[in-house]
């Protein structure tokens, strides 16, 4: 099957949607593990606070691997890559499901970790050879919905099927989730372009590019000001109650419709207005969402209610950031978004030592108010963005 082929066939949609599954098992895998912490701990007798780096080392090894694995495999075909990419990101978790030690586990968490950097950023760039221009937000928005469902869905579940069964089945679920991927990519990926090798000094010079420097720090800094707050929601609604009943898990619930729609939301606006618009408007009204929760979160009701324009607000940024960085830089475009997906990781981890770092000296409950902050410079620098070439 041809590329012209795919475009203009239903099949394109499915190929779309089965790139979402793979990424649907990662984001899962990226976050799960936060949910099985007491269990994990327990069985392999260590401390929380240690199995608790599993999530670091899966975060920090996925930053560094992801720029890494795209210049590696730049001479490979993305069919290839996608597909060996997924197969180590099961293999991975077919150890952590059977680990019988922390430091396997640990080890299996950064070849998880490898699959993952060397597939996400590869779905991404797969795009542009896969639909035109004017649908381009429109098929992000799908492959990138796999992460918005995991965060919305799978990772309750996974955590509920810890809880149950034990977690190393939460790890066979998603051994499950990427064999089902694989398998789909397998029979319907057509035979796509190797992105061609090149030095990595070349493909780093994307980086001297101020438009594009510029860009990438807007994923930084916008997934910086919201996992100060995310990572420590829980002991910012920790005494909020809606009835009798305590409010986080309704919270999150409302989060995670919320970044359901904002994802859908970010494909068919940059479509629509482009990518300068969406991009501003979504860290705006998160930076906006962030500042809200810190005068209302001891407000059930006000409280959900940030968290699901925070959970809009958080997932239209994506989007349209890898759509701005395909424009920028077409020749090396998925290692462009490779450091994208890398940036996004360290804004992430970043944001739980920044946020924890806070809490030290002051209450929990003024994190959104450094959020908002953080949000004011990741808007800043949305503009210069803009304005530089």
């Amino acid at each position: 099957m041809t590329v012209a082929e795919i475009t203009v066939q239903p099949r394109s949609r499915f190929l779309l949607v089965l790139l979402g599954l793979g990424t649907f098992a990662i984001g899962i895998d990226a976050f799960v593990v936060a949910g099985v912490l007491s269990a994990i701990s327990s069985d392999l007798s260590v401390s929380t606070a240690a199995s608790g780096q599993l999530v670091t080392i899966f975060a920090v090894s996925y930053a560094i691997l992801a720029p890494l694995s795209a210049w590696a495999l730049a001479g490979w075909s993305r069919r290839n890559t996608l597909l060996l990419a997924m197969t180590v990101f099961t293999i991975g978790n077919v150890l952590s499901a059977f680990a019988v030690s922390f430091e396997v586990l640990a080890a299996s968490r950064i070849l998880a970790a490898l699959g993952a950097a060397s597939y996400t950023p590869q779905a991404v760039a797969a795009v542009s050879d896969l639909v035109p221009g004017e649908r381009k937000g429109r098929a992000l928005s799908i492959v990138y919905g796999g992460m918005t469902v995991a965060t919305a869905l799978g990772v309750p579940l996974g955590t509920l099927v810890g809880e149950i069964l034990g977690w190393r089945a939460t790890f066979l679920l998603i051994v499950g989730l990427g064999i089902l991927s694989l398998a789909g990519l397998a029979s319907v990926l057509p035979s796509l372009a190797a992105p061609g090798a090149h030095r990595l000094r070349d493909r780093l010079s994307a980086i001297t590019q101020p438009a594009v420097l510029f860009t990438l720090s807007i994923t930084f800094l916008a997934a910086l000001s919201e996992h100060v707050s995310y990572s420590y929601i829980s002991v910012i609604l920790a005494e909020t109650r809606w009835h009798d009943l305590p409010v986080l898990p309704i919270a999150l619930a409302f989060f995670g419709a919320g970044a359901v729609i904002g994802n859908f939301a970010a494909g068919y606006g940059t479509d629509r207005f482009g990518n300068r618009t969406v991009i501003i408007v979504a860290v705006a009204a998160q930076s906006a969402a962030l500042l809200a929760l810190s005068f209302f979160q001891s407000e059930a009701g006000l409280a959900c209610l940030a968290l699901f324009i925070w959970g809009i607000a958080g997932w239209m940024y994506l989007v349209p950031i890898q759509h701005r960085l395909l424009e920028l830089s077409k020749s090396y475009g998925a290692f462009t978004v490779s450091l994208n997906s890398s940036v996004l990781y360290l804004g992430i981890g970043g944001g739980g030592a920044v946020g924890g770092a806070f809490i030290s000296f002051v209450s929990p409950s003024e994190l959104g108010l450094l959020s908002f902050a953080i949000g004011l410079a990741a808007l800043a620098n949305a503009f210069l963005a803009f304005r530089t070439r």
